[in-house]
This record gives C-alpha cells, structure tokens and sequence, in this order.
C-alpha cells in the first residue's frame, strides 16, 4: 500500500514539472512568429527602400509596381499584399521618409545640443531635402497635383507630419525655456516651402543656383524669429 501511495505521489509531481503540451507548443511558435514578423518588416523596407530609389532615378511617372518589384527583388504579388496601390505605396514612401529624417535629426540634436541644433536648422532641413529620399517626396507631392486619389491621401499623412513636426520644435524651445512663437506653425509652413524649393532649383541649376547664399539669409531670418523670445517663467515656491 505504501508503495503505491509513493508511486502514485512521483507520478503526480512529474506530471507538475512537465510543461503541458499546450505551453510548449505556444514556446514553440513564439520564434517561429517573431522570425515571420522580422521577415515581414524586411520585406516590406525593401519595398521602401527600392521605390525611393526608383523614384529618385526615374521620376514618378516612370516608377510602376513591376519596376519596384524588380528592384527590390520580390514579385508584384508581394507588393501588393503589403500595398494595396501604387499610391498607397507612395504614401508609406512619403511617412517613410519623413520618420528616416526625424531619426537622423535626434541623432543630430543629440549630438550637438538642441540650441545648436535649432540655429542650424535651416541648414538641416535642406541637407534632408537634398537627399535621394527628400527628392523622392519632391516627385511624389509634384505628382499629386495631377492624381485626385494620391492628392486626397497625401493630404492626411501631410497633416500628420507637420503635426508632429510642430510638436517636436515646440519640445525644443520647451527643453531650452523658449516660449514659442504663437505663429510657429505659419513660420514652419514658410520656411518648409522655402527650402524645398531651393532644393528643387539647386537640382536644377546646381551651383547657378547661390544656394548658399539663400541658405544663409534663411538663417539670418530665422534667428530673428528666435531672438528675444521670452524665457519660461521659472515657478517660485511660496
């Protein structure tokens, strides 16, 4: 009897420190899921990455989804399970693109100080727009003027990004005790059509174009709009 009781207690507290079938086959897919995942993510930056690219060379109207396809290497079919057109393609570009420079301009602010960043900043826009990605934009919004569908999307990432545009330079100017200018999101407007436009005539006419000089009269314009903008009243105890 004894026996039995023993036997019976080992077969119990083996079954304990055995994982159910259930739990491992959920450890199981775990990697199997997040390998699928990683892979999907891969494919679709190369979709991305392949389309600026095209864009950057060909010009929009010459980028259609079999172009794309043979330069990222994938089928049309893989295009369009991650994209359901052409211009829900452009608009991934275009978000794409713009989150590819947010990331380059912390990288940056964080290298030199936000101050430094912020006197800089037109000179740093302008360098984004002269990349093949800030051309590759420039080709897909001059597009949208003829295309009712890619205009009406484009219109909503656009709100999108420049929303977060403001909100990031109103953290900048917070981060250094700057009261923003009340008109901030006019000024972004401006300076954004500025140099996008300088972008597009450099292109151009390269260096008929005195870039530089507009750049550096921007510069000068946009210090005015920073100098004397009140300090964040500090809070006093009581």
């Amino acid at each position: 009897m004894a026996v039995a009781v023993t036997g019976i207690l080992m077969i119990r507290l083996q079954a304990k420190r055995m994982p159910s079938s259930s739990s491992a086959a959920i450890e199981s897919v775990k990697p199997v899921r997040r390998k699928q995942e990683d892979r999907t993510a891969d494919t679709r930056r190369r979709i991305l990455e392949a389309t600026i690219e095209c864009l950057y060379r060909m010009g929009y109207s010459a980028v259609t989804i079999a172009v794309v396809a043979k330069e990222a290497g994938v089928s049309r079919g893989i295009i369009s399970y991650h994209f359901a057109s052409k211009t829900d393609l452009m608009v991934a570009v275009r978000d794409a693109v713009h989150l590819e420079e947010r990331r380059l301009i912390e990288e940056t602010r964080e290298r030199i100080g936000t101050e430094a960043y912020l006197n800089e900043l037109p000179r740093h826009v302008l360098s984004g727009m002269l990349r093949e990605p800030g051309i590759a934009v420039d080709e897909i919004l001059l597009a949208a003027r003829a295309d009712p569908d890619l205009s009406e999307k484009l219109r909503t990432a656009e709100s999108n990004i420049e929303h977060r545009v403001l909100n990031g330079l109103k953290g900048y100017y917070a981060e250094l005790g700057l009261e923003p200018p009340a008109n901030l999101a006019v000024i972004m407007r401006v300076f954004v059509a500025a140099f996008r436009g300088l972008a597009i005539t450099q292109l151009v006419q390269g260096e008929d174009a005195e870039t530089e000089a507009s750049v550096a009269y921007l510069m000068e314009l946009f210090a005015h709009v920073n100098t004397g903008r009140d300090r964040t009243p500090e809070t006093t105890s009581s």
